[in-house]
C-alpha cells in the first residue's frame, strides 16, 4: 500500500469502537502536550519490542536449529511447560554429561603432575610416543565447554520467554560426551587407578578457588534466574488483579496462579540450595597450609627422579650432572641386571623407549633388558630418543654443546652413578630389578649389587639409602651402616621392629599426622613423584623432608608455599566473599523484581486505555459527544493519515508522529482503534492503527498488550 504525499484523508471514528485518549486543547488534539522525551523512549521499546530479536534468532539457531522466528514458541505466562515433553526426559542426560564432564576435566587437569608418566604408561601398549595426557586434556574442555554451552544458551532462551527445544544433533552430542565419560573412566581406573588420586589430593589447595569459582558462576546465573522469577511474579499478578472483584475482595488462587507460584518456588529453592552448598565448601576443606604463623617447617630437599629428565635425558650421566648443578641433594634411579652379571640403570623392561635398539637390533627391541651382555648394551645410544620423542612440553632449551653431548649419552654403569654421588656426596635411593626367569643370576641379583657398591666402588655408607624390601634382613647383616628406608606405610612399632629409618611414599599417601608421628620416632619422609609447584607447596606444608622430582629447576624457584595462610585470615576471606556475592544477589533479584513490578503496575490500572505515547488519562469518551464531533469534521482540516505498521515499519510509524508535532497541526480528539477510513486513495481500503501490526513487526496480541500499558 503506497500514500502519496499530496493526498489527504479524512478521519472518520465508529462509535462502537473503543477510543484512545489522547492529550487535547478543547476538542482537538493539541501534539504541543506531548513530551518528546516520552515519546522517543516509547519508540525505542517498540522498536526494539517488534524487531527482528538478531540476538534470541542465533541463540535459538545454535539450540534448537530454528533460525525463522515464526518456528520460536514464546512463553505467555508461567503455566506453559518450559520445554517440549521428549526434551524434559532428556533432560537428566543434560545434567550427567554436564557432571561427567566435568569430573573429567578437573581430574586430568589437576593430574598434570603425572602426565609424563601417563605417556610413558601408554607407550608400553602403542609402541609411539605421543601426547596422550596433553590430548585426553583438550577432549575433555571441548566436551564440557559444549554441554555447559547449551546449558548457558538454555537459560537465556527461558530468559526471554522461548520455550526450550533441544535439536537432536545436540542430544546425539550430549549422549556422546556422556559416552566417552563413561568409557574412559571405565577404561583407565583399572589400568592407572592410583594416579586418579592426585584429584582428590589437590582438593586440600583448590577448594578455596573451587569456592570462589563456584560462587562467581552462581552471581552471573541470578541475572538470568532473577528475571525468571520476576516475570512469573509479574504475570501471577496481573492474573490476580483480573479475578479481583469490585469490591476488591481477594478470591481463591485459580490452579494457573497456583502453578505460576509453583514454578517461582522450585527455581527460587534450586538456586539458594546449590547457592548453599557452595557457601558450606570450606566447612569441609582440611589443608596443611591453613596453619599458624611460624609453624611452617624447613623447606623440603630434593631428590633428582633419573637425574633431571627435563634437562637431559633420563638416567645417564649428564641428567645426573644437571640435577647435582641445580641443587639436588639425592639421586635416584632404577638398576638391572645385565645377562653377564654387570649392573646398568634402565627404567622400562625392554630397551625400546630409551635407546636406539630398534637401528642396531630391531628384531630384538621387544626382548628384556636383562638379557643382554653389557658388551651389547654399551653400543647403544641413550640420547637420540630425547630430541626425537620430546616426552616433555616444557623441556628446556639446550646449547649447541649441550646438544651435541645429549645425543652421544649411553647407558649408565651402577658403578659410574655410585662414583659420581660419592665424589658429590650426594645421597642415592634406587629401585633394583630382579631377572627374568633363566637369567644367571636370578637368584643372586642382590649380592652382585652390594659387591659392586661395597667392593668396586665404595660408596659411604651414610650416602646409601636403601629400599629394596627384598631379603632385607641379609642386606642389614651384610651392610648394617645403610639407611634402611620402606616404601609403604606400616604400624610405627613393625616400623621400629624392622629398623626402618625413612619412608619413600607416593604423594597420594603424604599426610600431616602421620609425617609428625613418625618424625618423632627418627623416621624421615620423602614423597615421589613431585612435579607440580602446588604440590610441592603442599609437601612443604604437611612437614615432608624430601621429594623426588623431574622439575628440580622448577621447584626450586618455590621461596614460600602456595595457598600459605592463617586460619583466621581464611575465615575472613570466606566469610567477606560470601557476604559479597550474596549482597549481589539479593540487588539483582530486587533490581528485576522492581523493574517488573513497574510494569505490572501500569497494566492493573483500572483507568481508560492509554495511547502509548501521552501518559494522559482519566479521560471519558461517550457515543453522543463522538457522532457530534463526526458532524464537524467536514469543518475541520483534513489532515494526512501516517500509515500504519503494517505497511511501514515501527520506526518510520513514529517518524511520521513527531513530523506531526513539529507541524503543531490540529488533529480530532477521538482517533479509532481499529480502522480508518475514508482514503481519497482508491488504493486505501482502511487504514489500521498501529493496534494491528503484521507478520513483520509483531504480533497483534503484544501490540495490544502494549497498548494497554
Amino acid at each position: 500500500m503506497s500514500f502519496s504525499g499530496s493526498k489527504k484523508s479524512k478521519i472518520i471514528v465508529y462509535p462502537e469502537t473503543r477510543l484512545l485518549s489522547l492529550p487535547s486543547k478543547g476538542n482537538f488534539f493539541d501534539p504541543n502536550v506531548l513530551e518528546m522525551k516520552k515519546i522517543k523512549k516509547v519508540r525505542r521499546r517498540m522498536t526494539q519490542r517488534y524487531g527482528r530479536h538478531r540476538f534470541i534468532a542465533f541463540l535459538q539457531g545454535i539450540y534448537s536449529c530454528h533460525w525463522k522466528r515464526h518456528q520460536w514458541v514464546h512463553l505467555e505466562d508461567g503455566t506453559q511447560p518450559c520445554c517440549v515433553t521428549g526434551d524434559q526426559i532428556f533432560f537428566p542426560f543434560l545434567v550427567a554429561a554436564l557432571c561427567m564432564s566435568l569430573i573429567f576435566l578437573y581430574m586430568w587437569l589437576e593430574a598434570r603432575n603425572d602426565y609424563a608418566s601417563f605417556d610413558e604408561f601408554v607407550y608400553q601398549f602403542t609402541n609411539s610416543w605421543f601426547f596422550w595426557s596433553f590430548f585426553l586434556v583438550i577432549t575433555a574442555s571441548i566436551m564440557f565447554s559444549y554441554i555447559i554451552l547449551l546449558m548457558i544458551i538454555g537459560i537465556c532462551l527461558l530468559t526471554y520467554g522461548q520455550q526450550l527445544h533441544l535439536h537432536w544433533c545436540n542430544k546425539i552430542g550430549v549422549l556422546l560426551v556422556l559416552s566417552i565419560g563413561i568409557f574412559g573412566f571405565l577404561s583407565i581406573n583399572p589400568v592407572y587407578e592410583e594416579k586418579w588420586r592426585a584429584a582428590e589430593v589437590s582438593l586440600q589447595v583448590t577448594v578455596p578457588y573451587i569456592h570462589f569459582f563456584g560462587i562467581c558462576v552462581m552471581v552471573l546465573f541470578s541475572w538470568p534466574i532473577a528475571i525468571y522469577f520476576a516475570k512469573l511474579n509479574k504475570t501471577a499478578l496481573v492474573l490476580m488483579k483480573e479475578e479481583y472483584n469490585d469490591q476488591q475482595e481477594v478470591p481463591v488462587e485459580s490452579r494457573k496462579i497456583m502453578k505460576i507460584r509453583a514454578n517461582q518456588f522450585v527455581s527460587v529453592i534450586s538456586f539458594l540450595v546449590v547457592l548453599l552448598i557452595i557457601y558450606t565448601i570450606p566447612l569441609g576443606m582440611q589443608s596443611p597450609c591453613l596453619r599458624e604463623n611460624k609453624t611452617l617447617g624447613p623447606k623440603p630437599t630434593f631428590i633428582g627422579h633419573r637425574g633431571a629428565p627435563m634437562l637431559a635425558p633420563e638416567n645417564t650421566q649428564m641428567a645426573f650432572e644437571k640435577a647435582i648443578e641445580h641443587g639436588a641433594t639425592g639421586l635416584e634411579t632404577d638398576v638391572t641386571l645385565s645377562y653377564d652379571g654387570v649392573p646398568f640403570l634402565m627404567h622400562d623392561p625392554t630397551l625400546r623407549r630409551t635407546t636406539n635398539i630398534h637401528e642396531i637390533l630391531p628384531d630384538f627391541t621387544d626382548m628384556p633388558a636383562a638379557m643382554f651382555t653389557w658388551q651389547t648394551l654399551e653400543t647403544l645410544n641413550s640420547g637420540q630418543w630425547f630430541f626425537k620423542a620430546k616426552p616433555y612440553r616444557n623441556t628446556a632449551p639446550l646449547t649447541k654443546e649441550e646438544e651435541k653431548m645429549a645425543k652421544n649419552q649411553s647407558i649408565m654403569k651402577l658403578s659410574n652413578f655410585l662414583r659420581l654421588a660419592n665424589k658429590e656426596n650426594k645421597l642415592v635411593i634406587f629401585d633394583l630389578y630382579r631377572p627374568p626367569r633363566k637369567h644367571p643370576y636370578r637368584d643372586t641379583w642382590i649380592m652382585k649389587v652390594l659387591d659392586v657398591m661395597m667392593n668396586e666402588v665404595g660408596i659411604k655408607s651414610h650416602l646409601v639409602l636403601w629400599l629394596p624390601g627384598q631379603f632385607r634382613a641379609d642386606v642389614q647383616m651384610i651392610a648394617p651402616d645403610y639407611i634402611q628406608v620402606l616404601g609403604k606405610k606400616l604400624p610405627l612399632p613393625d616400623l621400629l621392629r624392622m629398623g626402618i629409618k625413612g619412608l619413600n611414599l607416593a604423594y597420594k599417601d603424604m599426610n600431616r599426622n602421620d609425617v609428625k608421628e613418625y618424625e618423632k620416632y627418627g623416621i624421615f619422609t620423602n614423597i615421589y613423584v613431585v612435579n607440580e609447584p602446588w604440590l610441592y607447596s603442599l609437601a612443604w606444608c604437611a612437614g615432608v623432608h624430601s621429594v623426588t622430582t623431574n622439575t628440580i629447576q622448577i621447584l626450586k624457584k618455590i621461596k614460600r608455599p602456595y595457598f600459605l595462610m592463617t586460619p583466621n585470615e581464611y575465615m575472613k576471606m570466606w566469610i567477606l566473599l560470601d557476604f559479597l556475592s550474596a549482597f549481589i544477589i539479593t540487588i539483582v533479584f530486587f533490581f528485576h523484581w522492581w523493574r517488573e513490578k513497574g510494569w505490572c503496575e501500569l497494566i492493573k490500572k483500572k483507568k481508560s486505555p492509554v495511547f502509548p505515547m501521552s501518559g494522559v488519562t482519566n479521560i471519558e469518551e461517550n457515543i453522543e459527544e463522538v457522532q457530534k464531533q463526526n458532524k464537524d469534521n467536514e469543518s475541520q482540516e483534513e489532515i494526512q493519515v501516517s500509515p500504519s505498521p503494517s505497511d511501514k515499519n515501527t520506526g518510520d510509524y513514529w517518524d511520521s508522529f513527531l513530523e506531526m508535532k513539529s507541524q503543531n497541526v490540529k488533529m480530532t480528539r477521538s482517533l479509532s482503534t481499529e480502522s480508518v477510513i475514508g482514503s481519497n486513495d482508491d488504493d486505501l481500503q482502511g487504514n489500521t492503527f498501529p493496534t494491528n501490526i503484521s507478520k513483520d513487526t509483531g504480533k497483534g496480541s503484544d501490540e495490544e498488550e502494549v497498548l494497554e500499558m
